[in-house]
């Protein structure tokens, strides 16, 4: 049965996050091509540089902000004018939300093709990104939330 025709739960809201909690944003495309995995209550260490602002906004709409991504194209700048500043960050994953969006044909003509439901981001809790849950959609990354 496909994702769109099973049962979508409601979107699942985050808890605010805690003092010593930092998201960040794991990329679909790069977590498939690298075969990543990252589970609840796993131990990461990872290198990460700064968000794509504007395509959070794009996908929540000024719901949930996300500072920092673990981007693993990134490390071929490093060295290179405006190369993007690291910050390295370890601790336990506390939670791990699904990201999907559904896409649509552009209505601008600077932007071809396909492009997010601006601010149609819809949210589910999982145990790993290898399990995913049904969405509506396609899925776009994963917002991992670390406890320090």
């Amino acid at each position: 049965m496909s994702e769109e025709a099973r049962a979508v739960d409601a979107e699942d809201i985050p808890p605010v996050a805690g003092s010593h909690d930092t998201d960040i944003w794991l990329t679909a495309w790069q977590v498939a091509e690298g075969r990543f995995d990252v589970a609840l209550d796993q131990h990461v260490a990872w290198s990460l540089v700064p968000m794509d602002q504007d395509w959070m906004a794009r996908l929540f709409a000024c719901r949930r902000a996300v500072a920092l991504q673990r981007d693993t194209y990134a490390d071929a700048l490093r060295g290179t004018p405006g190369a993007p500043t690291w910050t390295h960050l370890s601790g336990r994953v506390a939670r791990i939300d699904q990201i999907s969006v559904r896409y649509h044909p552009s209505e601008d003509p600077a932007e071809r093709g396909l492009v997010p439901e601006t601010g149609g981001a819809m949210q589910h809790s999982v145990l790993s990104v290898r399990e995913p849950r049904a969405h509506h959609g396609t899925i776009v990354g994963w917002i991992v939330r670390i406890r320090a």
